[in-house]
């Protein structure tokens, strides 16, 4: 039973709770979109329900792994060099721009079919669409893969830059990054709050939340974590038990703020101006907060470590093939279901069969995408890096 949820890896090498994190974002980021399409059927709007934020949880997470590699990387070098930039945006881009434009194309096309109209979103194969204001049309959902590709771009180049150019040491540079993500990010959150969204709507605010200048803090949190865990390990290690429960009480407590405001239990103009500005700082340092711990979880020989790992390992495929690909097909198959439905006793069923077969082609076709398409051009990286001679 094992070996269906088996990939080919060193789970003792991994840091098996952030997988942990990850498995959760991802099927919880399914959940919440399954409700979305499916509330004008169900009479559920998902953002009025008490649910945590996957995508603070995988953006913190990412930047500490990113951060925690890169600092363990240049610690071993005498100077920042191009060719450490350059191979730094191979490593993540041949991760993650391949499966992206496959799919990105796949689904133009595919429309295209459809439709009888040939319509290509340049801004997305750009990700621009949510750069600084929010036009995201199509493959709606990718709005985070903007976010951590913007990253992944102006990270090792201002490090670049502020290691070569201005002189100043890795460990400061590092610092001074992040602390510009944090600042700059939230300086514009209050701008966009009275400047650009002035009318202060909710629906205003889900628009709020998928621009890039005012997410990328998110990650930046994460980076904060890496240096504080990189440079200062025993004031990490030795706070791990006494974080968690701060970060917990702290997560949890924002949630219910947020869930308050949402029904408008509190409607106040500090709630509000809160979520628009302090809201995505205040979550993702609760869940900094409980990195120390995550990092100390081992990975265990069992059927659930091994789903986990498995959802894990496969998260990004999920994540491009569950929404606008699968999750809309269903929607279609429902409706014409529905349709046909006499006896209103039997939505609830059809609907739970509809679900489980969605989630269950979800990861059957995650599956198929990672081992034939994602995973084996992931391998090609080292060989990329060699051809184009950015080793040291």
């Amino acid at each position: 039973m094992l070996s269906i949820f088996k990939i080919n890896t060193n789970p003792e090498r991994r840091y098996f709770g952030f997988d942990i994190v990850r498995a959760f974002s991802v099927v919880l980021v399914m959940q919440m979109h399954f409700l979305q399409h499916f509330s004008q059927f169900l009479g559920i709007n998902y953002f009025m329900l008490p649910l945590p934020d996957p995508v603070d949880m995988f953006f913190v997470c990412s930047g500490f792994l990113i951060g925690y590699q890169h600092l363990k990387e240049v610690h071993k070098m005498d100077a920042i060099s191009p060719k450490y930039t350059a191979r730094f945006l191979v490593m993540r881009w041949v991760r993650t721009l391949p499966s992206y434009y496959i799919m990105l194309t796949f689904l133009v096309l595919l429309f295209a079919l459809f439709s009888r109209h040939l319509d290509i979103p340049f801004r997305n194969y750009f990700f621009v669409q949510s750069l600084y204001e929010n036009r995201s049309k199509f493959f709606r959902e990718t709005w985070t893969i903007a976010i951590e590709e913007w990253f992944y771009f102006t990270f090792p180049v201002l490090f670049y830059i502020i290691t070569s150019f201005l002189k100043i040491n890795k460990k400061k540079s590092f610092l001074l990054i992040l602390l510009i993500y944090i600042i700059v990010c939230n300086v514009l959150k209050v701008y966009y709050y009275y400047h650009v969204f002035p009318d202060h709507t909710f629906e205003q605010w889900t628009r709020f939340r998928e621009i890039v200048v005012l997410r990328i803090d998110t990650i930046a949190i994460g980076l904060l974590a890496a240096y504080i865990c990189y440079f200062y390990n025993d004031f990490w290690e030795r706070n791990k038990y006494r974080f968690l429960p701060f970060g917990l009480i702290i997560y949890v407590g924002s949630i219910f703020f947020y869930w308050s405001w949402t029904n408008k239990y509190i409607d106040t103009e500090f709630a509000t101006f809160y979520h628009y500005t302090l809201f995505y700082f205040v979550s993702p340092i609760s869940i900094m907060l409980c990195l120390p711990y995550l990092k100390t979880i081992k990975f265990k020989n069992n059927f659930t470590n091994h789903f986990i790992l498995y959802t894990s390992l496969i998260s990004y495929s999920i994540f491009l093939l569950h929404g606008t690909f699968l999750l809309l097909l269903f929607v279609v198959i429902y409706a014409g279901i529905i349709k046909h439905v006499a006896d209103p006793n039997m939505i609830p069923a059809v609907t739970f069969i509809v679900y489980a077969l969605w989630m269950f082609t979800t990861f059957f076709l995650s599956n198929l995408f990672f081992n034939k398409i994602e995973l084996p051009i992931m391998n090609m990286r080292r060989k990329i890096i060699e051809k184009l001679n950015l080793n040291e």
